[in-house]
């Protein structure tokens, strides 16, 4: 049986949607701050910076974290790109085995999405209060 563009493209979505669920809001949080801070700062924003920044273990999902904002832009299209990959490295994780990551330059539009992420975050906390 053949799928059609559409039922390919659907199903995508659906597999992504899944992935980035298992990203925590705790993670997502945590990335978001450190995202700010690299953007704000003018450093390079990637795997390796999350790394030197979070706990060994906070770091696990981040590529996730990652995917979930590039993949913003497969899931809404006619929205602009949060995330633009700019350049590449080799990762710092010794299990990467010299793997190259990805590097990003948090556009506008991402700045806008993870702040209004946040503020949801604090009126969700100041709700439940």
């Amino acid at each position: 049986m053949t799928i059609t563009p559409e039922q390919a493209r659907a199903q995508s979505i659906t597999e992504l949607r899944a992935l980035y669920s298992t990203v925590t809001d705790w993670d997502a949080a945590v990335y978001d701050q450190v995202v700010l801070h690299l953007a704000d700062t003018g450093q390079r924003i990637g795997m390796n910076q999350i790394r030197t920044i979070v706990p060994e273990g906070a770091a696990r999902s981040a590529g996730l974290y990652f995917h979930q904002l590039v993949g913003h832009d497969v899931l809404h299209p006619t929205e602009p790109a949060l995330l633009v990959k700019i350049d590449e490295e080799v990762s710092i994780n010794p299990k990467a085995r010299g793997k190259k990551v990805n590097v990003y330059l948090l556009t506008r539009a991402g700045r806008k999405f993870i702040e209004d992420r946040q503020a949801a975050r604090i009126e969700q906390r100041r709700a439940a209060a």
